[in-house]
C-alpha cells in the first residue's frame, strides 16, 4: 500500500494516453477526390521504414469510391534520440547563410570597418 492506496486504483486514477486512434482520426484530412467527402482509412501496410500503403473508402454510400494512397518519409526536422543505425535519413535540408565576401586583390579597405590589428 502507498498512501493508503493499493497499485490498481492508482493505475485506474491516472490519466488514459491512448495511441490508439478512432474513425474520426483515420483520415485525417484527405476526402475523396470524386465527392470532397471525408474518407476512411481501411488499412494500410508498411513496404520500407520510410514508405507505406494506405488504403481509403469514401464515406459517403452513394459515391462508394475506395483507392489507395501512399505515405512517405521526406526528412527528419529534429534528429532522433534512439537512431536506427540501420537507416540512413535525410535532415531537413538547411539554406545556406550568405558568407563573407572575399575582397579582391588590390581593393581599399572598407572605411567603416575597424581595424583590428
Amino acid at each position: 500500500m502507498d498512501g493508503g492506496h493499493n497499485i490498481a486504483e492508482q493505475i485506474a486514477a491516472a490519466p488514459s494516453v491512448s495511441f490508439v486512434h478512432d474513425d474520426a482520426d483515420r483520415s485525417g484530412d484527405l476526402r475523396c477526390p470524386h465527392c470532397r467527402s471525408t474518407v476512411l482509412r481501411r488499412t494500410s501496410r508498411e513496404i520500407t521504414p520510410t514508405f507505406r500503403e494506405l488504403f481509403y473508402i469514401c464515406r459517403n454510400a452513394a459515391c462508394g469510391h475506395s483507392f489507395k494512397a501512399s505515405l512517405s518519409y521526406e526528412y527528419g526536422l529534429s534528429p532522433s534520440g534512439i537512431p536506427d543505425p540501420a537507416l540512413n535519413l535525410p535532415m531537413r535540408p538547411m539554406e545556406r547563410m550568405p558568407g563573407e565576401t572575399i575582397p579582391a586583390p588590390g581593393a581599399l579597405p572598407d572605411p567603416n570597418q575597424l581595424n583590428l590589428f
